[in-house]
């Protein structure tokens, strides 16, 4: 009986280390541990005003002690700092990576040269601090100095007024390195396209991205974007779209030039925003566009060939930023 007891405590035993080292190995090939721990991911959260970090052992989120009002874009800037358009207040702030708030970037105040609510932001690649006020334009600011003068770019009335800018990325290989691209969405029938602003004045306006294909049935058919909700870009320079449609949802690919490469994600709920750490897992938000205060949504993580990792579900999300040491 002593002999069986034993066995059975032996059993117990290495299952329990079987467990542990099965969960050790889930959490090593997490995404945030997949790059020795230098990928820190920030999202914003419009329903309770914060920034969230992915706890992926928890499958959660640990907010920042900071509260902002209405936050939408987030960018990692210089030195670290977090930059955020708190679009109910028409501003733009930035902070530390532990919450502890620095300064006000830009606001729409009488003082200013800046009118708008900031909705996307980026920073290029010569570290100007670069963001969308759907119903005023496109804006930069030299080095996201808090003390500098926002430039408004392309100045004529560019956008009709079903059209808004929406969200920016920057080309970073071919003809085109250094260019802006810019995702415009438009009133119903939902045919947005994408714009191409080429470096280094950012005032004139090039036709980029309106479509892409698919096969069905053997044959190629041409598809309008929709709702070109995000963009981002690789460091091999290829340019991925979220294309947000209730019916039809997707994660596109295009070559540095704009010419079509093929459907990344197919089948995507309410894709927000896009971006890549650079072990080249691309983090995407999910959640629902039109709605201020959502329900649903999360924050997915893909491989780099397209294959589920994570997935956290959290309502309220819109933007995702990955800071990394060097």
């Amino acid at each position: 009986m002593a002999q069986k007891s034993k066995a059975n405590h032996n059993a117990w035993f290495y299952s329990v280390v079987v467990f542990l080292m099965l969960v050790l190995l889930t959490l090593l090939n997490c995404p945030g541990y997949a790059s020795n721990n230098k990928a820190e991911v920030y999202v914003t959260n419009r329903n309770n005003g914060k920034i969230l970090k992915p706890t992926y052992e928890l499958l959660s989120f640990k907010p920042l002690t900071i509260l902002l009002s209405g936050p939408h874009g987030i960018a990692c800037g210089p030195g670290g700092l977090l930059y955020v358009a708190e679009t109910e207040e028409g501003r733009i702030v930035r902070f530390t990576q532990k919450g502890q708030y620095k300064e006000e970037v830009v606001a729409d105040e009488p003082r200013s040269t800046f009118s708008g609510d900031p909705m996307s932001l980026e920073f290029g690649p010569d570290g100007n601090l670069f963001f969308i006020t759907p119903d005023n334009g496109i804006w930069l600011i030299e080095n996201g100095d808090p003390h500098g003068n926002p430039k408004k770019l392309i100045k004529d009335s560019y956008f009709d007024h079903d059209e808004k800018p929406h969200d920016l990325a920057f080309l970073k290989t071919g003809d085109y390195s250094k260019d802006l691209m810019v995702s415009v969405l438009t009133d119903k029938p939902y045919e947005g396209y994408v714009i191409r602003i080429p470096a280094p004045d950012y005032n004139q306006v090039r036709p980029f991205i309106t479509g892409y294909h698919v096969e069905e049935m053997g044959n190629k058919v041409e598809k309008q974007l929709r709702v070109p909700v995000a963009l981002e870009v690789n460091d091999a320079g290829e340019i991925y779209l979220a294309d947000s449609e209730k019916r039809e949802s997707h994660i596109l690919r295009f070559a540095p030039d704009g010419s079509f490469i093929g459907v990344f994600v197919d089948q995507i709920n309410n894709p927000l925003d896009l971006n890549f750490d650079s072990s080249e897992n691309l983090y995407a938000t999910l959640g629902n566009l039109w709605e201020s205060k959502s329900t649903g949504g999360g924050l997915k993580v893909y491989s780099r060939d397209g294959n589920q990792k994570l997935y956290i579900p959290r309502s309220g999300l819109w933007s995702v930023a990955i800071c990394e040491s060097q």
